[in-house]
């Protein structure tokens, strides 16, 4: 194997190594293909290009053109006409790449693989194979062509979650050293014979140290590389893809990457919501319920915050100056186990009345007693556990329809900020509720008409200070965050007191446990809740999730058991939070309302069914067949052109000429191709010196094809019938004789075929 040859296999790993590496950042599926068959065909353009002389300018469009063709018959096939790409194509992939901004704000690794991503990778993949190809043997410039994989891989560490980010950092480093060697002995070989960092044993060379020095420096880099985060232990915090930095938050209601930390601010303005879809806790309860972390009760217009804290030790008899603590209300038990969620705010079925006092945290954890929600001196850690009960709502439709007083003792949860449009916003609820015949039946008829807009985690985030009366009027479209405030003004506005609860989804019941929960950062969720003066605080859903995962709560419907989870089980008997369980959905990838990602194919503008993978599989199955068929067919085309010589052969001459084409053939890409000026013998004698075959066989064979050529009688029946033997003897020997490399580009190579005849 040639150094260049070398130098291409290193640069080849360095890129694969690079690709493997955004394993960390995609969820299951198929990152690889794509991203696989781009950089091979950006590769071959540049390899074919080379050999015909084009120019770097010429070449470099030549790709792009081709970088565009490619992404737009596996991403928009649907647009391509005989094989063509139509103006939709392009729009479609323009469309892809617009959703990325967006899509980047809200997921974090390891992400589902979407077109736009995808199209980023292709992108990414080609281009670093194009600078690397350039680089190394056009400009010789290797730590250039190192650059692009160098920032690709960043990307990947940055964006990635940790898992296994310690194998895969070695995993590149040893590439790109390798990478490094193999080019600098390829372009040391350049400058002279007698400099040789790899002595291959085929030409005289004195012993290298280079080499040995070069192994030496690589293993040092890469010790150091090791040992480093150990060293250094801020290393170890990682990177946020969001912060910049390990330990901090995320966003509105969203899920800190690397700490678990919800964030509880609640914002009208549509800023795009984190997921993570990490396990946060899990908790046993007889039934399920939202898990509540904090209330907000002041709307400045834009942004919900909590009122002010005064919280008492739980102790100190906290609970008993809890206020709005549901009359008659059934007791709830809850146990729960802390995975990843931190932070000091204590998840518990609404609203809490007592923690045991034979708890870790009984002595460690506050209570608000304006809203009820707890909250630890310290932090929450892995392997917390605790016991909260929790007095519920036991209300039913019946009961709610027939209360009519629900302001409450506190002006808090009425005010409206002043620059609202708050008379516009009335009119809004009035024109909306003016077939309702109840206070229970307004709020319905808000609700209703609330989950008839589009449920979207990508809403564009225009210029503009009254977001609001815009989602109410205008865009209509949003997550949970945006459908609970606008529910709760809308009822602010019709005299009722509201506030606006963070929390979690009630999770995933265990299959073989259905008192058991797990819940995910993705489960986190935002609802609205109402005050009835005989109920307590009644929380509705008015975010529209078609899933089921956030179904309008029991007592919103006539004739509908309430029981279930804490009054909030769904009209059709379901319960929020289990019905994607039962549909069989991944765990991990369910997602809690307002939180959640719709299906692939409608977020990502895909018409129909069509689905990019499946293109792309046939795509791939296509390169399979046509690789394997061209494995077979060159080495049969070479074999069975070699035989058509001796069939053809109509005599002792031409006989004799096509045992020693049969072995220059062999000889050629097996030891070294014969030069233009090289006689025969000559060509043997050097073949035999190089590749350790018998030279008196191989000059004898040379003296018969020449005697052929060149003599007035040619040669005798006996001596052709002697130069197939000797041909055949020498092919063996040199198979025997020959590296894999050299006897598979034997086999595969088509430099030669056409000289096969």
């Amino acid at each position: 194997m040639g150094s260049e040859t070398r130098a291409r296999l290193g640069l080849a790993g360095l890129l694969l190594a690079t690709l493997a590496g955004f394993n960390r950042v995609f969820d299951a599926g198929d990152f690889f293909g794509p991203a696989l068959l781009g950089m091979a065909l950006a590769w071959a353009i540049l390899i074919v290009a080379r050999t015909k002389g084009i120019r770097a300018p010429v070449t470099a469009l030549v790709s792009a053109g081709a970088l565009l063709w490619y992404l737009t018959v596996v991403f928009e096939s649907p647009f391509v006409v005989y094989g063509l790409p139509t103006g939709r194509a392009f729009e479609g992939l323009a469309l892809a790449l617009g959703r990325v901004a967006q899509q980047s704000q809200l997921d974090y690794a390891p992400v589902p693989v979407r077109p736009g991503y995808m199209i980023l990778v292709v992108v990414g993949m080609w281009g670093a194979a194009t600078v690397a190809e350039l680089a190394s043997f056009v400009w010789r410039r290797p730590l250039l062509a190192s650059l692009p994989c160098m920032i690709l891989f960043a990307a990947a560490l940055i964006f990635g979650s940790r898992a296994g980010a310690f194998f895969f950092v070695a995993l590149w480093l040893g590439a790109l050293l390798t990478y490094w060697a193999l080019e600098s002995s390829h372009l040391l070989r350049s400058w002279g014979s007698w400099v040789s960092t790899w002595n291959d044993g085929r030409e005289e060379a004195p012993s290298s140290i280079t080499g040995g020095i070069a192994r030496g420096m690589g293993a040092t880099c890469v010790a150091a590389a090791l040992i480093s985060p150990v060293l250094l232990p801020s290393f170890g915090d990682g990177m946020s893809w969001r912060s910049g930095s390990g330990g901090s938050g995320d966003g509105d209601g969203g899920v800190a990457a690397t700490t678990g930390v919800i964030d509880h601010l609640v914002s009208m303005k549509p800023n795009l919501v984190a997921r993570n879809p990490v396990a946060l806790f899990s908790v046993r309860s007889s039934e399920p319920s939202y898990w509540r972390l904090i209330t907000l009760a002041n709307f400045d217009g834009v942004s919900w915050q909590p009122l002010r804290f005064n919280g008492t030790d739980v102790d100190s008899g906290g609970f008993s100056e809890v206020a709005d603590v549901p009359p008659q209300g059934r007791r709830v038990a809850q146990t729960f186990t802390i995975q990843a969620l931190g932070g000091q705010l204590l998840p518990a079925a609404p609203q809490p009345v007592a923690i045991p006092s034979d708890e870790d945290i009984y002595d460690e954890t506050r209570v608000d007693p304006a809203s009820g929600y707890l909250q630890l001196y310290g932090n929450l850690g892995p392997g917390t556990t605790y016991s909260v009960v929790s007095s519920v709502p036991d209300v039913g439709y019946r009961e709610l329809r027939r209360e009519r007083f629900f302001d409450h003792p506190l002006e808090d949860y009425s005010q409206l900020p002043p620059d609202l449009d708050v008379e516009r916003i009335r009119a809004i609820a009035a024109n909306w509720t003016e077939d309702a015949d109840t206070p229970l039946d307004r709020l319905l008829a808000l609700q209703d008409r609330l989950r008839g807009f589009r449920y979207s985690l990508y809403v564009e985030d225009k210029a503009s200070s009254d977001y609001l009366t815009r989602f109410l009027t205008r865009t209509r479209e949003g997550y949970c965050q945006q459908f609970a405030t606008a529910f709760a003004v809308l009822a602010r506005t019709l005299g009722f007191s509201t506030r606006v609860s963070v929390g979690f989804l009630p999770g995933s019941p265990s299959p073989s446990d259905p008192s058991q929960f797990t819940v995910l950062g993705t489960d986190a969720h935002a609802w609205p809740e109402v005050y009835f003066r005989d109920s307590g605080w009644v929380a509705f859903e008015p975010t529209p999730r078609d899933d089921g995962e956030a179904l309008p709560p029991a007592y919103t419907e006539p004739a509908i058991p309430t029981d279930g989870i804490a009054g909030l089980t769904g009209g059709s008997g379901q319960t929020p939070g289990t019905n994607a369980l039962a549909r069989g959905v991944e765990p991990g990838r369910q997602a809690g309302a307002g939180l959640s990602i719709p299906d692939q194919t409608a977020i990502d503008g895909a018409p129909g069914e069509f689905r990019w993978e499946q293109t792309f599989t046939r795509i791939a199955l296509f390169v399979v067949v046509a690789v394997a068929l061209f494995l077979v067919a060159v080495p049969v085309l070479k074999q069975s052109r070699v035989r058509r010589r001796y069939r053809r052969a109509s005599g002792p001459v031409e006989l004799a000429a096509a045992a020693f084409a049969e072995f220059e053939d062999e000889a050629a890409e097996l030891a070294s191709p014969r030069l233009g000026a090289e006689s025969a013998p000559a060509y043997a004698r050097r073949v035999a010196a190089h590749r350790g075959v018998s030279e008196p066989d191989a000059v004898k064979l040379a003296r018969i094809y020449e005697a052929a050529e060149y003599a007035p009688t040619g040669v005798g029946p006996g001596e052709a019938h002697e130069a197939k033997t000797l041909a055949r003897r020498l092919r063996s020997r040199l198979w025997d004789n020959s590296s894999w490399w050299d006897r598979a580009l034997r086999l595969f190579s088509v430099r030669r075929l056409n000289r096969a005849v």
